[in-house]
């Protein structure tokens, strides 16, 4: 049996997506959406060089919907739009993975969740940092307490990656750093040494600092977690 899916969002991480779901036996892309056709077209192209058709491109959600046969869904938008696809798939009894952060508030993600449980669908969010290896190893090693039993633990993150070239809606997010890379941070924290008691973060802003106001958020944030 073969798995379709398809893709929501033929962005910067979209081809890295693809990338992975054709390493797996058992699936294939039948179908890409984006607001801008050039974008899904040059993505579709891409998976065509690794699987027996390309995928049909479409520019609306709900067409592809009403027009595909499928077994689930990869959304790879940006976060506002993560809400309503979540639940046109969930409808439509599809399962969901969706990007990294899940929502754009507390509330919204709770609902989503409801939404897909009283669909009875499956719902998953991607969030890859805790299933690398070299965290996976880390893992081990405490957990058969080869350094002792961890009383402190600093995990330190600091880029010069151009994060904003690449994506440049992050940019104009009102809440940057805890929403891009503290998601990575925080949950690998709770995959190495559980959930937090209690937590108090302090943002800053150094873009705006420096007089820079391309970035809209916080861009540096220390968070302080008791496990």
């Amino acid at each position: 049996m073969t798995l379709r899916f398809a893709i929501f969002g033929a962005g910067f991480w979209a081809k890295y997506q693809l990338a992975a779901w054709q390493e797996l036996p058992g699936v294939t892309c039948v179908a890409i959406c984006d607001q801008v056709a050039a974008k899904a077209e040059q993505l579709a192209a891409r998976a065509a060089t690794r699987q027996a058709a390309a995928p049909n491109v479409y520019t609306d959600a709900a067409t592809l919907f009403d027009t595909e046969q499928l077994d689930f869904v990869d959304i790879i938008t940006d976060v506002d739009s993560h809400s309503q696809l979540v639940k046109m798939a969930a409808d439509r009894g599809l399962a969901v993975i969706t990007q990294k952060p899940m929502g754009p508030t507390l509330a919204v993600a709770e609902e989503m969740v409801a939404h897909c449980a009283a669909a009875g669908v499956p719902f998953f969010v991607h969030e890859n940092w805790r299933w690398q290896h070299p965290l996976r190893e880390f893992k081990t090693a405490l957990d058969a307490r080869r350094i002792g039993t961890p009383f402190r633990a600093r995990i330190h993150y600091c880029s010069n990656f151009p994060v904003f070239k690449n994506q440049p809606f992050l940019a104009d997010l009102e809440q940057f750093i805890l929403t891009d890379i503290g998601s990575h941070i925080l949950d690998a924290a709770r995959f190495l040494f559980g959930e937090a008691q209690t937590l108090y973060c302090h943002t800053q802003h150094v873009h705006r600092d420096l007089r820079h106001e391309a970035v809209r958020g916080e861009d540096v944030a220390t968070v302080m977690l008791h496990m």
